[in-house]
């Protein structure tokens, strides 16, 4: 008789041997997608009392704070829904590769409609979920049309969606792993891009400028002019 494949990953920590279960997306989170309050009425705009979170932003991937904000009257008078903190939000549509993009939002907030919540159960850690939403952003995309380019995903085709998960522990460890790999890349691409400004400022200080034969920085002890 064969030998049944195990499913589970090959990699794993030290202790966990269990086999990983598949299960739909909608048995284990809450999946809410948002709405806009018509641009038309200022009322629903103003005073700002309520963090409104547009597609774009999904990009921020953490989402501490939101570009807009709806007032308590527009709330009442749409779609848009609270969605709870430490949920996955996912971009159902948007322009070029927004859509299939997951966050992590650290407030609550409502979202427009091209956004949806995922506010998982105790049965998935929000940041295992988010990693695994992330490393199949590919095949999200292609769920949601025939081609791959057009069409999006909505909240029947995520609740069908499979996640595979392992036990709680497991997830946590593996979430918390995945999200300090994130946190140090970050950090080095703040550098990287601290250093493009430094070498920017430089080149326009250690050449001369448009016919000048002398750069405005020099090292010390050179002081004759450039060929």
């Amino acid at each position: 008789m064969a030998k049944e494949e195990k499913k589970a990953p090959k990699l794993r920590f030290n202790g966990y041997t269990n086999d990983w279960e598949q299960v739909k997306l909608g048995d284990v989170a809450e999946i809410t997608p948002g709405g806009t309050p018509s641009k038309n009425i200022s009322d629903y705009w103003y005073p700002k009392e309520i963090p409104w979170l547009s597609s774009g932003e999904i990009n921020k991937e953490i989402i501490f704070s939101t570009n807009d904000m709806i007032s308590k009257k527009g709330f009442n008078n749409s779609s848009a829904k609270w969605i709870n903190q430490n949920s996955v939000l996912i971009a159902l549509a948007g322009q070029g590769k927004t859509r299939g993009k997951v966050a992590i939002n650290r407030i609550p907030l409502t979202t427009n409609q091209s956004i949806a919540g995922i506010d998982p159960s105790d049965e998935i850690y929000y940041k295992f979920l988010y990693h695994q939403l992330t490393k199949d952003y590919l095949k999200l995309r292609l769920i949601s049309s025939g081609d791959g380019s057009r069409g999006g995903l909505n909240k029947k085709l995520l609740n069908d969606y499979a996640v595979n998960l392992s036990g709680i522990d497991e997830q946590h460890k593996i979430g918390v792993l995945l999200s300090h790999i994130d946190n140090t890349l970050q950090l080095h691409e703040r550098k990287c891009e601290e250093l493009a400004l430094i070498k920017k400022a430089l080149l326009q200080k250690l050449f001369p400028k448009k016919d000048e034969f002398k750069p405005e920085v020099r090292y010390k002890n050179f002081s004759d002019a450039w060929e």
